[in-house]
Formats: C-alpha cells, structure tokens, sequence
C-alpha cells in the first residue's frame, strides 16, 4: 500500500511539472477557472477572436484546486474565490503570482432553501438556517425584511458557518437554509435549491471595510512570469465584459448546465482591474472562512436592535 502512495504522489508531481513544462514552453496560456456563473466573462473571451491560439480555459473542480494550480505552475493564471484568498497567501509561491482583475457581483442579500422544501418566509420556525456570522449585513437585512412583513422567525436556529460550507450543508442536509451574497444565488439554484427571498439594495455598511472587499468575488491571478500575455488576458476580459448582460446570460446558458431562464432576474458578474492591493484588503478584512474581521464593523445585532 505504502508503495502504491508513492506511486501516485510520483505520478501527480510528474502530471503537474509537466503541465508547468509546456507553459514554460510557450504552449497555450492556462486559466484555471471554476466555472458556473461567475466565469461569464471568462467564457465570452473565450468566443473572441484572439482567443484561439493563446489561451485556454481549464475547468477544475473547486477554488481550492485552482490556488494549487497556480502555486504549483501548472496553470498561468487562474480565478481564485475570495474566501481562498488568505489562505493563498501562506503557501510557498506565492510571491511568483501577481493580482491582476477581479471578478464583483452585488453584495444582495438571499436566503436559500434547500431542494425539495417549500416554505413561506413565515413558515420558517423550527429550521436550521446557516449564516456567516451571529452579526453580519446579510442576516441584519433580511431579519428587518422580515420583521416588515410580520413574519414571526423567532424560532428559527441560526448555526454560524463558512460560506463555502453553505451550499454543501444544504446538500447534505445538515441546514435547511442559507443567508448568503447573492453571488451563491444561480449556484445554489443549479443545484436544485430555491430562493426565497433576496434584496438586491444591501450594500456594504461601513467605511472601514471597503465595497471592493464585500463586492470582490472572485480575484484574477497570474504568474508573474507570464506577466506580457496575463495583460493580454485581461484586455480581452475587459473587451468581453462589455457586452450586454443578456449577451453574458446567453453565454453562460451555453457554456453550463444552467439553464437560461434561471439566469434571468439575476445580475451578471463584471470583470474589471485590480493589483496587489486588493490581495493585502482581503487578507486584512476577511478571516480564513471568509466572513469581516474588522472590530468596528457597523452591522446591526442579530436581534435587529
């Protein structure tokens, strides 16, 4: 058995040194991406004339994987999700990747359900619903939504979890609910789950955390070596995103599962610049998980007071 490990860690070490070889080499230029809704911009570049030829858009399997990706060499560049972002910062390699554009969606405010249960916003007593933190915008927002409503949620449990813990836990039916950004939106309903309510006009609310880390969904990063044909990239990228939102519906309908009349209603992800610094504000205002760190937040408690 010991052997057999050591074969396979052998073997991914080779795959992944290969895979930096040929980029060394001056093959196609590599953008390690996770797809789904937030790649809109992505896939439209990819349909540009410009594109073929140069670059290629490699789909992994999670956020996770496209930071090992870059850090190993054996992509070019790659779409790393904020709540990924601190953690990237650790690992040696770093200091070979340079931040380049950034991925924003509306902040919003959206509560999931889990597939296969329907309920009212008054019918909400007695579930598990999973929410970044005890106090948060998110959580504030849709408790003063519902309190305008008059609907009684006094009895529902709010268990704090990670945002990417979220959509998993309503898959395994560990909650039964989600207060997430809207970004997770189109995700979530992919998966099968529904929205109950959103509120597209929550914004960030204090000065000390900045719109750009509450907005950023996910950060564009390219290996400093590769810098000429990274800025390449972004100009096409800033090219694409300038189409219509419905242009940028229409490409994802085509590129994913999803369908496009889920779509609709729903923002579409803008690309634009971005340097380092944003790397150092996600660091500085975001934990490990992804939730505000800052002392002076200016959210309002969990009882709406």
């Amino acid at each position: 058995m010991r052997v057999l490990k050591l074969c396979v860690c052998v073997l991914v070490a080779g795959t992944i040194f290969f895979g930096a070889s040929l980029a060394w080499a001056g093959a196609l230029f590599t953008v390690g991406h996770t797809g789904g809704n937030l790649s809109a911009v992505l896939y439209r570049a990819s349909e540009e004339p410009g594109w073929d030829g140069k670059f290629e858009a490699l789909k992994l399997g999670t956020a996770a994987d496209v930071g090992y990706a870059l850090l190993s060499g054996s992509v070019d560049a790659g779409f790393v999700d904020v709540v990924k972002v601190r953690n990237l910062r650790g690992f040696p390699g770093f200091d070979r990747l340079t931040v380049t554009g950034r991925v924003t969606f509306p902040y919003g405010a959206t509560l999931v359900l889990r597939k296969g249960l329907n309920r009212r916003i008054n019918e909400l007593n007695g579930l598990r619903i999973a929410v970044s933190a005890p106090e948060c915008v998110l959580l504030s927002a849709f408790k003063e939504d519902a309190l305008r409503l008059k609907a009684d949620i006094s009895g529902v449990d709010f268990v704090v979890m990670p945002f990417d813990a979220m959509l998993p836990a309503l898959e395994a039916k560990e909650a039964d609910g989600a207060v997430v950004k809207g970004s997770a939106a189109v995700i979530a309903m992919a998966q099968g789950h529904s929205v109950l309510y959103q509120d597209w006009e929550v914004q960030p609310s204090d000065e000390c955390c900045p719109a750009i880390v509450d907005q950023a969904a996910q950060v564009l990063f390219v290996r400093k070596d590769a810098a000429a044909a990274g800025e390449e990239l972004v100009k096409l990228l800033l090219k694409s995103g300038s189409v219509e939102p419905d242009e940028l519906r229409e490409t994802v309908a085509r590129h994913t599962a999803i369908p496009r009349d889920m779509l609709e209603g729903q923002p579409v992800p803008e690309f634009d610049r971005a340097d380092d610094s944003l790397a150092a504000l996600l660091a500085e205002f975001l934990d490990e998980d992804g939730n505000r760190v800052d002392s002076d937040e200016d959210v309002r408690a969990p009882d709406g007071k």
